[in-house]
C-alpha cells in the first residue's frame, strides 16, 4: 500500500518519503526538461533497435540519429511513415477522499520505451490473470508538463507503437492478456448497463423519460456496481449521471470510468503469500523447466519474483487453454512515470510508476489515458478558475464557476444573497414530474442550497491590501472568523513547481497573494468544506486590510448550507391476479409472491420520500431480463414526484406495476413463464448542489437539474409460480 500524506501544517508542503504506485520507496529524480521537439532528440537503443527490425536498416545507421535527420538520410530506404509520430494525452489525478478525481498539476510525465520479461499467474477459476515483473529495460522516449488541470500531451514515434502491435498480433491472445480492464469494461459485462458517450432522452410524446443506466433496472445494477468498486465511486457514478442534462457531454463519467480500475490483489498460491519481498519464489512457482513456453527462463529471473510487486488484474484469455503460471519475455510497451517535486526541494518525486498497458494501442484514434497518481502526489482543488474582473471595493464575486453577482431585471437571478439560496438550478416544476419533459416548463426561480467543497472566489487586491478574511454568522449567531482552512496553491517558476498552503492567523487573516504572480488557482479567497459545518444560513462578509492597518469591508453575502442526505422507505407491498382481490400485506423483508402459473399479476409498492430540500424521488421496478421488468400501470405521478413549490419536503405514492405471466413473443425466450428474481428501487434526491461546474452547470447557464446527493433503498421481491 502506498504511504498515507501527512497533513501540511501552514505554509508548508508534505514532507511524505516519496513512493511509487506500488509503495516502494523511490529515489528522487532530478527535474527534466520537456523535450518540445521530439524528432530532434537521437533515437536511443530500443528505439534504433525496433525500427532497424521494421525497415531492415542497420541499426550502427539509426543509433543516436534524430528522426529529422534520418527522414532525410534515408528518405529513400525507410518508409516515411515510420517516421512519423502520433499523439498521445491524458491527465494526471490523484483520487479526493469522496472518490473524485483531481487534478495534479505542473507534474512531469515521462513516456517511456519499455521491454519487460513477465512471469504470468492465471490462477484457475478466476476471470482474470496478474502479472510479476523479471527484468525490465527502460529508455525514455518523450516527456511532457502537465498543465493546471492535469493535463498532458507527448509525441510517440509511429514504429514505437507499430512493433508493439504487430508483437501482439503474432502472438495468440497477448492482444486480450495484455488488456487491463477499467470500470467500463466491468460494466459491460453487467447485463442491461450501457455507458452511452452522451445521455439521450427520448424524444416526445414518449410519455415516460429514459433514466440513466446504473438505475433503470431496480436496483441490480447499482449494487452490483458497489460490489466492485465501492459505494463511494458508484455514488459518484451515479452522482454524474443524474446530473446530465438532454444531450449534454458525460465528460464526468467517462472520466470517472477511464480513471477507475479494479483493484484486486492476485489469490497468491500456498506459500507465496508469507514469502519475504526478495526471497527465493520456489515454494510459489514450478522450476524454470517445467513452466510451459520456458525459453530463456533462467534460475536466476524466477528469484526477481516478489509477491508484493504485481501488475493486474488483467483479462484472460479464453479461446486457448492457458496455464497457471506462463512467462512471457521481453514484451514491448510504452509506459509512463510521473514525477513531481512534492515538498519543494527542487528534485522530483515519482509520484506514478509501473504503469504497463495503461494505453490501448490501435492503429485508429488513441484513447485518452487517465494516469492516478499516489497519495503523496501534491493535487489541485480545482481546475476552471472564473474570469474575474475587480473595481475598487472588496467583493465575494463567484461560488465555484456561478456567479453570485446577479444580471440585471428581468434575467433570473443566480444567487440570492440575502437568503443564501441559488435561484436557477433545480427549479420546481407544475406538473411534479421529472423535468425532461420539454412540455414542463419551471414555475419559478429555485430555492436551492449548496453542498460539498465551495470555493468562494473574490477581489481581495483592493488599495494594496496585504491580507483578508472572511467572516460568518451562522443563522444569525456572532460573527467569527473561518480559520483553520487550508489550501494549495501552485506556480512554474523557472521550470520547477511551487507550492504554497495558503493558511490564516488566529483571527482569520490571510496573505493576498496578487493574481499576477501567477499562483493557481488565482483569486481564490476560500475553500470552504461545508461538510465540516452545521447546516444553515451563512452570511459571509469580507474584509481586507493593507499595511497601516486600514480596513474595507465588503457587502455580505449569504449562502444556504445542506449537507444532510435524504430520506426513504418503502411502506407496503402487496399483490393480486390482474382483476383480482388484493393479498393482505406483505412483509418487506424477503417477500416471495407465489402465483398461477403463466397469469399477469400486479403489485401494489408504497413508498415515501423526504428531504431537507426535497427535490426528486423516483420508483423504478426491474428483473432479470428487460422484456421481464414490472411496468407501471398506475398514474405517473404515483411512481415519481418533483417538488413544485420551494417548501416541498415529502412524497407519499402508492404505485402499481404489471408482470407479465408469459414472455412476449418477441422475448428471447417466447413461451416461458415470467419467474425469479424481482427489485424495486427508490432514487430519492435532494436540491443540494456544488457550482464546481464538472458536471455541465456551467456550459448549461445553470439552468440545469443536477444532483449531488441521494440515496438509493431497493426492495427485492421473488416471483415463483406455481
Amino acid at each position: 500500500m502506498a504511504r498515507a500524506p501527512t497533513t501540511p501544517k501552514a505554509g508548508s508542503t508534505t514532507k511524505t518519503p516519496p513512493a511509487d504506485t506500488l509503495g516502494r520507496v523511490t529515489d528522487r529524480i532530478p527535474s527534466v526538461a520537456v523535450i518540445a521537439d521530439p524528432d530532434k532528440a537521437p533515437l536511443n537503443d530500443i528505439a534504433a533497435t525496433r525500427l532497424a527490425r521494421l525497415s531492415g536498416v542497420a541499426v550502427a545507421e539509426l543509433a543516436k540519429r534524430p528522426v529529422a535527420e534520418l527522414a532525410d538520410r534515408l528518405r529513400f530506404r525507410l518508409d516515411p511513415a515510420l517516421l512519423a509520430y502520433r499523439r498521445v494525452c491524458g491527465r494526471v489525478v490523484k483520487r479526493g477522499p469522496d472518490g473524485t478525481m483531481l487534478p495534479v498539476p505542473f507534474a512531469t510525465v515521462h513516456v517511456e520505451d519499455t521491454d519487460c520479461s513477465l512471469l504470468g499467474w492465471f490462477p484457475p477459476g478466476y476471470p482474470w490473470g496478474w502479472y510479476f515483473p523479471l527484468s525490465c529495460k527502460r529508455e525514455v522516449i518523450a516527456t511532457a508538463k502537465t498543465d493546471a488541470c492535469g493535463r498532458f500531451c507527448a509525441w510517440v514515434p509511429r514504429f514505437d507503437i507499430d512493433w508493439v502491435l504487430r508483437w501482439r498480433a503474432q502472438r495468440v491472445c497477448y492482444d486480450v492478456i495484455f488488456e487491463r480492464p477499467t470500470l467500463a469494461d466491468i460494466l459491460k459485462d453487467i447485463d442491461g448497463i450501457r455507458i452511452p458517450e452522451r445521455i439521450r432522452w427520448p424524444e416526445p410524446p414518449i410519455p415516460e423519460p429514459d433514466p440513466p443506466p446504473l438505475l433503470r433496472d431496480g436496483g441490480f445494477a447499482i449494487r452490483r456496481v458497489e460490489q466492485l468498486v465501492g459505494r463511494e465511486t458508484a455514488e459518484v457514478m451515479v452522482r454524474a449521471e443524474r446530473a446530465k442534462a438532454a444531450g449534454a457531454p458525460a465528460a464526468a463519467i467517462n472520466a470517472m470510468l477511464a480513471a477507475t480500475r479494479v483493484a484486486m490483489a492476485p489469490p497468491m498460491p500456498e506459500g507465496g503469500g508469507a514469502a519475504a519481498a526478495g526471497a527465493t519464489t520456489r515454494a510459489m512457482i514450478p522450476d524454470a523447466a517445467r513452466l510451459p513456453l520456458a525459453r530463456g527462463m533462467t534460475a536466476e529471473m524466477l528469484k526477481q519474483v516478489r509477491p508484493d510487486r504485481w501488475i493486474g488484474p488483467f483479462r484472460r484469455c479464453h479461446t486457448v487453454v492457458l496455464p497457471q503460471w506462463l512467462p512471457v519475455l521481453d514484451v514491448p510497451d510504452i509506459t509512463f512515470r510521473v514525477t513531481q517535486d512534492v515538498d519543494n526541494d527542487g528534485a522530483e518525486e515519482t509520484i506514478y510508476s509501473e504503469g504497463f498497458f495503461d494505453v490501448r494501442w490501435n492503429s485508429g484514434a488513441i484513447p485518452d489515458v487517465t494516469l492516478e497518481a499516489s497519495p503523496i502526489a501534491v493535487a489541485g482543488i480545482t481546475c476552471d478558475v472564473p474570469d474575474i474582473a475587480c473595481g475598487t471595493v472588496p467583493a465575494v464575486t463567484f461560488a465555484g464557476l456561478m456567479p453570485v453577482v446577479d444580471p440585471s431585471a428581468p434575467a433570473t437571478p443566480y444567487h440570492d444573497a440575502v437568503t443564501g439560496y441559488a435561484k436557477r438550478p433545480n427549479r420546481p416544476r407544475a406538473s411534479g414530474l421529472d423535468p425532461a419533459r420539454a412540455s414542463d416548463l419551471p414555475l419559478a426561480a429555485a430555492d436551492t442550497p449548496y453542498c460539498g467543497t465551495l470555493q468562494l472566489y473574490g477581489c481581495v487586491e483592493i488599495d494594496n491590501a496585504t491580507s483578508y478574511r472572511l467572516l460568518y454568522r451562522h443563522n444569525g449567531s456572532v460573527q467569527v472568523p473561518f480559520t483553520g482552512l487550508t489550501w494549495p496553491l501552485h506556480r512554474i517558476t523557472g521550470g520547477s513547481l511551487q507550492t504554497v498552503w495558503q493558511a490564516a492567523d488566529a483571527t482569520g487573516w490571510y496573505p493576498v497573494r496578487p493574481a499576477a504572480e501567477g499562483w493557481h488557482p488565482a483569486r481564490l479567497a476560500l475553500n470552504w468544506p461545508t461538510g465540516g459545518f452545521a447546516n444553515g444560513l451563512y452570511e459571509v462578509t469580507l474584509e481586507t486590510r493593507n499595511a497601516a492597518n486600514a480596513v474595507k469591508t465588503a457587502t455580505p453575502v449569504g449562502f444556504r448550507i445542506d449537507n444532510s442526505r435524504p430520506n426513504a422507505q418503502f411502506t407496503s407491498l402487496r399483490w393480486r391476479t390482474v382483476g383480482g382481490a388484493w393479498s393482505l400485506p406483505m412483509e418487506l423483508v424477503c417477500p416471495v409472491i407465489r402465483r398461477p402459473a403463466g397469469v399477469d399479476i400486479e403489485i401494489e409498492v408504497g413508498w415515501l420520500a423526504s428531504a431537507n430540500h426535497f427535490r426528486s424521488a423516483f420508483l423504478r421496478g426491474g428483473g432479470c431480463g428487460g422484456s421481464a421488468a414490472p411496468v407501471l400501470v398506475s398514474a405517473e405521478n404515483s411512481a415519481e414526484a418533483w417538488h413544485t413549490m420551494p417548501l416541498d419536503t415529502a412524497a407519499v405514492r402508492t404505485a402499481i406495476f404489471r408482470l407479465a405471466g408469459i414472455e412476449p413473443p418477441d422475448s428471447a425466450t417466447p413461451g416461458a413463464q415470467v419467474q425469479g428474481a424481482f427489485s424495486f428501487s427508490l432514487d430519492v434526491a435532494s436540491r443540494a448542489f456544488n457550482p464546481a461546474g464538472g458536471d455541465g452547470g456551467f456550459e448549461a447557464d445553470w439552468f440545469y437539474d443536477p444532483v449531488s446527493i441521494h440515496i438509493v433503498p431497493s426492495l427485492p421481491v421473488a416471483v415463483v409460480s406455481l
